[in-house]
């Protein structure tokens, strides 16, 4: 009875496996199956996972398999399957061919993933997201091309400018390296596309810059609710004072019971923030304002407030807005320069609420942060720094009061 010999293995094969072994390391693999490459990868736990390739049983194949095992292995290292790591380096959407990507389809995937999320809304990406992205697009077919994330940055910059530090350059470094780190990440694209970790440099400092802006005083809040004669207006600014709130937040608050609840969550690159249930701050001269606004979003709910800030879109303009066209805040804003050089706006609202909350009721800066929504880190880097006049005489006149009630003691 005749008998088969084995067939022998190819040389390439050989040095196939040789070079696979040395380049991922142990548990990696590669034989012939229907005429292709399979690419096996044993894990620690003795658990396997198999790719079928596109690329043919043949000698041929020996560079493009090494270069696909070696992106396999990063994309695992990001937490993908090895799968899943091979498709989205061959026929995924965002990726033409092994190695090489789409950039216009991975920016499709982008959009897809922000709106889909629900981290950023269709109208956020239409006004700040989409104009980025195209600048992107078109960087990325201009000659001379970029290379690396950096260069794609730098030349956002070259061609765009914008003051350094200015807002508008900096949302642009940021949403393109959005774009470009989610292309790393999520669609394969070489690790040389991964934007700086300190974006600094790019975005630029400002020189000189604009008078710092400063906590409305309590005071002040006092005068500037008492001149709106607009209900719903007043109740708005009212809840932004006593509260704290973002603008934005007005179209996501509720009682609840004592209790202010906020749903909205503000989205960074660093993540996002969670809803909160807010204490109420009363100004001095103002006892008792929380619990009426309470009462009163109790009673009316949303139509409590005015049309422009009942929605989830558009509350913060709309604040912004009327407080910039008030006669009353055009005053105080001037009083404010005059007497600090400091700039009063909108924002103040929240700022005084912070700054209330350390000088009237005595709160922890972790415990205000809390109450604000934001960490401690951003708490103490933006509101630690506000020393202006009359926050000082305030201290000096309770430290003295302090020292002369010690030295009643010690006589007595």
């Amino acid at each position: 009875m005749a008998t088969t010999k084995p067939r022998k293995t190819p040389p390439w094969v050989k040095t196939l496996r040789t070079g696979l072994h040395g380049q991922n390391g142990e548990g990696w693999t590669v034989r012939e199956i229907r005429g292709h490459v399979q690419l096996s990868v044993r894990f620690d736990d003795g658990a396997r996972s198999t790719v079928v390739t596109t690329l043919p049983w043949a000698g041929t194949s020996q560079a493009p398999l090494l270069t696909t095992a070696a992106r396999i292995k990063e994309l695992m290292a990001k937490g993908h399957g090895p799968r899943e790591a091979y498709e989205l380096l061959t026929a995924g959407e965002g990726v033409q061919e092994a190695g090489t990507i789409s950039w216009p389809a991975v920016a499709e995937r982008f959009e897809a993933k922000k709106l889909g999320s629900g981290e950023v809304k269709e109208r956020t990406w239409r006004r700040m997201y989409a104009p980025v992205v195209a600048q992107v697009i078109a960087a990325m077919a201009a000659k001379p091309r970029p290379t690396t994330g950096k260069q794609l940055l730098q030349a956002l910059v070259d061609a765009h400018g914008g003051d350094p530090g200015s807002r508008g350059r900096q949302t642009r470094i940021q949403y393109a390296s959005q774009l470009l780190r989610f292309g790393v990440e999520d669609c394969a694209a070489d690790g040389r596309w991964m934007p700086p970790a300190n974006l600094t440099d790019l975005v630029g400092k400002k020189a000189g810059g604009k008078a710092p802006t400063v906590p409305i005083k309590d005071h002040q809040v006092a005068r500037l609710l008492e001149a709106i004669s607009n209900p719903q207006w007043r109740t708005a600014v009212g809840l932004v004072a006593c509260f704290g709130l973002r603008g934005v937040e007005l179209g996501y608050i509720q009682p609840k019971g004592p209790l202010l609840h906020c749903s909205y969550q503000k989205r960074t690159s660093r993540g996002s923030t969670k809803p909160r249930d807010i204490v109420g701050l009363d100004p001095v001269g103002l006892e008792g304002l929380g619990a009426d606004l309470l009462a009163l979003l109790a009673e009316q709910g949303a139509e409590a407030l005015p049309a422009g800030c009942r929605g989830k879109e558009g509350a913060g303009d709309a604040l912004h807005q009327y407080l910039e066209r008030l006669p009353i805040w055009k005053k105080l804003v001037a009083e404010t320069a005059e007497l600090n050089d400091q700039a009063l706006v909108p924002y103040s609202l929240r700022h005084g609420y912070a700054l209330r909350a350390h000088e009237v009721y005595s709160h922890s800066p972790r415990v205000a942060a809390a109450l604000m929504g934001h960490s401690l880190q951003t708490h103490s880097a933006v509101y630690g720094a506000w020393t202006d006049s009359e926050v000082i005489a305030s201290a000096l006149a309770r430290t003295m009061a302090a020292t002369a009630a010690r030295k009643k003691q010690e006589v007595a």
